[in-house]
């Protein structure tokens, strides 16, 4: 089914369980661990409907006692699981999508390293420069969790950040340079990627207008095994404009 795959143990300490409850803004959820309510940190600033479910099962990281003060919450949710698992924290997309750069499951990028993380481009911040023998290429990184009858759809809500990531990116190839979008699928029941047109119209044109100048779109799919392995597809599931 899957062209590569990586495998990665995240060597973590057994994540606490918990009981999704209710989120109380974009950033912030309420979960039960042990039958007792407790707020946790939600990095993610999408909507969720197709992930955020009563009683779902919540994946939690701990945050030790010094930096917990200093917070809100003293858990940041990393996964949740209804039907199939997902993973929720944004910030782990970039990593996941280094991993399989440097691992060279995309036969575009093999013979490039990561040269610079979240690094500025004009009034951007872009998540990866890699470098070739001789020139560079630009990488954007985007989580997709929205997934609706096996078709996953990007943005899940409206995303002015992500439609100057892309006019970004295709001014960048016109200037010569190597540009790509990467998206990196959180779950695993995806056979269709697509720009979610009737949420975003926008960005769903400027992404066809960056594909058509040459900017490239590289897929991959995570997927999280309880308690600490993910398993990392690359070059799936299709994508289609």
């Amino acid at each position: 089914m899957y062209k590569k795959e990586l495998r990665i143990s995240l060597g973590w300490k057994k994540l606490k369980v918990g009981e999704f409850l209710r989120r109380l803004n974009r950033f912030m959820v309420e979960v039960a661990v042990n039958n007792e309510k407790v707020l946790a940190h939600l990095p993610n600033s999408g909507r969720l409907t197709t992930v955020l479910a009563p009683k779902a099962k919540v994946f939690l990281k701990e945050i030790p006692f010094a930096r917990a003060e200093k917070r809100k919450s003293q858990y940041d949710v990393f996964a949740i699981k209804t039907h199939v698992v997902t993973i929720v924290d944004t910030r782990f997309s970039s990593f996941l999508a280094e991993k399989a750069i440097e691992n060279g499951l995309f036969k575009a990028l093999k013979s490039y390293s990561v040269e610079r993380r979240n690094f500025r481009v004009e009034d951007s911040i872009l998540d990866l420069k890699l470098k070739g023998k001789n020139n560079v290429f630009f990488v954007e990184v985007k989580s997709v969790t929205h997934v609706v009858n096996g078709i996953a759809l990007f943005p899940d809500a409206p995303t002015q950040r992500g439609a100057k990531h892309v006019q970004l990116l295709t001014r960048l190839k016109r200037r010569g340079h190597n540009a790509g979008i990467l998206f990196s699928i959180q779950r695993g029941d995806v056979k269709i990627l697509k720009p979610n047109h009737k949420l975003d119209p926008k960005f769903s044109l400027l992404l066809e207008e960056a594909v058509k100048t040459g900017v490239k779109v590289f897929v991959q799919t995570s997927i999280f095994q309880p308690p600490d392995v993910i398993k990392i597809f690359a070059n799936t599931p299709r994508f289609e404009l």
